[in-house]
């Protein structure tokens, strides 16, 4: 439900900027690996590339995806 809704907001939401995808994207992660202790690997094999592919189709120009942190809240 989480990568859905993440997926559906920045995907869809034309207000969106890149920079509050990819902290919607790191909150994401965050929120998904609280809830699944030991789901890193799995993660980052099956759901990262998803978000890559999301935010390379609507900001193709922009860097890719980094491990910047969820603090960088946008508000």
């Amino acid at each position: 439900m989480i990568v859905e809704l993440t997926h559906n907001l920045i995907s869809t939401d034309i207000t969106v900027s890149h920079r509050e995808a990819r902290s919607l994207v790191s909150c994401a992660r965050k929120a998904i690996l609280d809830l699944f202790p030991g789901f890193e690997e799995r993660y980052d094999r099956i759901v990262r590339p998803h978000f890559e592919r999301v935010l390379h189709t609507r900001w193709p120009d922009e860097a890719a995806l980094d491990e910047h942190s969820c603090r960088d809240l946008v508000n």
